[in-house]
């Protein structure tokens, strides 16, 4: 089941078979129903998540501490990459909105041998780079219809 996700999911297309062969033994199945929390905004995060089946909501505690569902993701679609990047305690919860299945990888192991395989590494963190990248212009999108244009803010 993990290698055929390797080959299925969209995030490893650039690799090659070699790669993803090394990448396998870090890797497991996650299985879950509607309901089920993957990620709890504030606590460490252990793996990063992609999404084979199912959907997942991402919450986020507003002034108030109340939930805020920010986005929705479906299958293909990657979470958990943050706290693998700066090391830092989960952004959002992340909840199961329907039954889900996900290749997960575990964040120490894969921090280990992309150190010794520097080559893989640049392809997950340019990978993941783009990925950010794309979400924080989607972001910037969201604010700047939300903020609109009669007032100054400034962002620090």
């Amino acid at each position: 089941m993990v290698s055929r996700a390797l080959t299925e999911v969209p995030f490893f297309s650039d690799l090659t078979d070699h790669e993803r062969e090394l990448l396998g033994p870090l890797c497991g199945i996650r299985e879950g129903k509607e309901g089920d929390y993957l990620i709890f905004e504030g606590a460490p995060v252990e793996h990063i998540y992609f999404l084979i089946s199912g959907k997942v909501g991402v919450y986020k505690k507003d002034k108030e501490g109340k939930k805020v569902l920010i986005a929705s993701l479906g299958k293909g679609f990657i979470f958990g990459e943050m706290s693998f990047l700066d090391n830092g305690l989960a952004s959002a919860t992340v909840k199961a909105g329907l039954p889900f299945q996900a290749l997960t990888i575990n964040q120490d192991s894969l921090h280990r041998l992309l150190e010794s395989q520097p080559k893989l590494g640049y392809k997950i963190i340019k990978a993941i780079a783009r990925l950010t990248s794309l979400r924080l212009r989607q972001a910037d999108d969201t604010m700047a219809g939300l903020l609109g244009s009669s007032r100054d803010h400034t962002i620090v």
